[in-house]
């Protein structure tokens, strides 16, 4: 009975914001003239490659906030990635475009994991232990720079303005950005992993007495999440021939958001790549629809925070309709 209801309350919050999507959209059609302004294909493509970037990180988010936890050194962590792969496209011009995300995925990987390390072995909150790192790696990467890489060469840049398919209208890592909503849906619904992340969240002591090794799937949890971000990475850097330090700058408010107003609990124990996914696709919709009614593009965060703050309190009204709460995490 506990599992329909819960299913229930995620097809609801499913089924608003698509409900919220549908209106925004009509509402554009009409008052941006059809097919021009926010509708033109130049823009829409704009629209997906935002999405993309935002629900590629909050894949990883969202398996984060399952177990209770948080990371806001995504945004330092994505400005790190970018900066070694464009680092290695300078290296050599021979060296081929698709080298670029498997190095940038260890990379992620690494610093992630660090996080969730040290997390495990000297018990330190994730909310302390990620904020300090966000601060370790974006001293680091000023140190180490002077603000920027110049002149990349074309096989990077090339990701971003070249590498399209169907004529143009569906960028290679749009694609990638689809066919990981696919593969994230199936290894939610079916994966034992995801099922201990429920655990975890829900219940930590109970997921220890039930035997899961919660150090271990926090660790593998947050080194998931820093890979993907190799993807989020490309899509942000690569998008002119400059890439500075503070390119992931804020990045993680947003990748936040986005599984936060797709129903993933602020405090875990519940969570889904659809909510997750239609999320990120309303806060891509934002600025540009703000544009394209004539609205300053400022109003953007007040609209983003109004909306964090509504899914956060639908959030917290839903924990206090569980039984037991959250008590048992806290120990």
């Amino acid at each position: 009975m506990q599992k329909s209801v819960k299913k229930r309350r995620s097809m609801t919050t499913e089924s608003f914001l698509s409900l919220l999507l549908i209106a925004i959209l009509v509402g554009l059609y009409f008052t941006t003239g059809g097919t021009a302004g926010f509708f033109s294909a130049q823009n829409l493509i704009n629209v997906m490659r935002v999405f993309s970037y935002l629900f590629i990180a909050g894949i990883g988010m969202t398996m984060i906030i399952i177990t209770g936890n948080i990371d806001i050194s995504y945004g330092a962590v994505i400005s790190v990635i970018a900066i070694v792969m464009a680092a290695i496209s300078k290296i050599d011009p021979r060296i081929p475009w698709y080298v670029f995300i498997p190095c940038g995925m260890v990379t992620g990987a690494l610093l992630c994991g660090f996080n969730a390390w040290m997390m495990a072995k000297f018990k330190i909150p994730a909310m302390v232990i990620t904020l300090a790192t966000t601060q370790i790696y974006y001293g680091a990467l000023l140190l180490v720079l002077e603000g920027s890489i110049y002149n990349l060469r074309k096989n990077w840049t090339w990701i971003y303005n070249k590498a399209n398919l169907l004529g143009g209208y569906l960028p290679l890592l749009v694609l990638f950005a689809l066919i990981l909503l696919v593969v994230a849906v199936l290894f939610f619904r079916y994966s034992r992993f995801v099922k201990k992340l429920y655990a975890i969240g829900n219940n930590r002591r109970g997921a220890v007495y039930a035997g899961i090794d919660v150090d271990r799937i926090l660790i593998i949890t947050y080194m998931i999440g820093g890979a993907l971000l190799a993807f989020s990475s490309t899509l942000l850097a690569t998008s002119g021939t400059r890439v500075t330090c503070t390119v992931g700058n804020a990045v993680e408010m947003k990748v936040i958001a986005a599984c936060v107003v797709g129903g993933t609990s602020a405090v875990g124990g519940s969570g889904n790549i659809y909510g997750t996914a239609l999320g990120a696709l309303l806060l891509a919709i934002i600025s540009p629809a703000l544009t394209q009614l004539g609205i300053d593009t400022n109003w953007t965060d007040l609209f983003t925070g109004a909306i964090i703050v509504a899914a956060i309190i639908v959030s917290a009204l839903r924990n206090l309709q569980k039984p037991g709460a959250k008590e048992a995490n806290k120990a």
